[in-house]
């Protein structure tokens, strides 16, 4: 099991942040998913039932436990590398800083520390061994924009994903409504037929009338 972890590795070395780590003895990592509790309708697409939008994925999580020595192979490393560990370590935590975490497995981007221990006994000795667990922090990715209320689209936020915001394309324009708009598109190839009113007959308005005056005993 040892030797898996130091030598069935995809990437040479564990780094958290710039923070270069001379053994690993755990990793483990994490992936979830949530499904909701309430019956989903069944929808079949080529023999397979739809409902990924009813299971809402977790953020990655990622545990390792790892060793910084004072004394590596290499001997060109800095005097103290435990203790500058341990102060980079405790510093990316407090200023909830957002790391990338290189692993024998995976890099793990966009990552935050939820939880550091660092125990200290007669067996640590000029070294640190820490726990750390880690989160994937997830980003919006789309524009959210606030279109002029002098416009007929007037107060109405619209949430538009980034890519289609970066393509200038489809997107109503704050002055006008383009030819080509999602306006435009959503009504497009639809013939809705046009309704009028006739005309009202004079005798009906003629009759209405006299009945309204007759109510009020002007008549």
């Amino acid at each position: 099991m040892v030797l898996s972890l130091i030598y069935g590795k995809k990437y040479p070395k564990t780094k958290i942040g710039t923070i270069e780590l001379d053994a690993t003895l755990l990793e483990e990592h994490s992936y979830s998913s949530k499904v909701t509790s309430f019956p989903v309708d069944r929808g079949v697409n080529d023999g397979f039932e739809i409902v990924s939008d009813h299971i809402i994925k977790d953020p990655d999580r990622l545990t390792i436990q790892g060793v910084v020595s004072d004394t590596p192979l290499n001997i060109l490393s800095q005097f103290n590398r435990s203790i500058d560990a341990f102060n980079s370590l405790v510093r990316l935590h407090e200023t909830r800083e957002v790391i990338s975490v290189v692993t024998g497995l995976k890099v793990y981007t966009q990552m935050v520390i939820t939880n550091l221990t660092i125990p200290r006994n007669l067996r640590t000795g000029q070294s640190l061994t820490f726990n750390i667990e880690l989160q994937r922090i997830l980003f919006d990715t789309s524009v959210r924009l606030e279109l002029d209320r002098g416009t007929p689209f007037g107060g109405v936020q619209d949430k538009i994903p980034s890519e289609i915001v970066a393509s200038n394309e489809d997107i109503p324009i704050l002055m006008f409504d383009p030819e080509g708009s999602l306006k435009d598109q959503a009504s497009s190839g639809i013939d809705i037929g046009q309704q009028s009113l006739d005309s009202v007959p004079t005798a009906s308005i003629a009759k209405v009338t006299s009945g309204v005056l007759n109510i009020l005993g002007v008549a």
